[in-house]
């Protein structure tokens, strides 16, 4: 299953939580969105240039809530090109 999560540019592994209405150091469901463009308007309306969207690849979910996942590049994170 694949997700969109907002990345906080300037902090590796900080994202959006929008259950807390704040960044988070903690991945989880709260702070999934379906689609890219979902994410893109989120950032647009609501949050600003400091973020960015990030796909979230859920690798593995077990019946006791414990998942596993990989996350698409961040340039500022992964120290590529912008």
């Amino acid at each position: 299953m694949k997700f969109w999560a907002l990345a906080y540019e300037w902090q590796e592994d900080i994202f959006y939580d929008f259950e807390k209405e704040k960044d988070s150091s903690d991945l989880k469901e709260t702070c999934f969105l379906p689609t890219r463009d979902m994410a893109l308007e989120v950032i647009a309306d609501e949050l600003g240039v400091d973020y960015t969207p990030v796909e979230i690849t859920l690798i593995r979910l077990e019946k006791n809530g414990v998942w596993s996942y990989e996350r698409g590049e961040v340039k500022r994170w992964d120290n590529t090109e912008f």
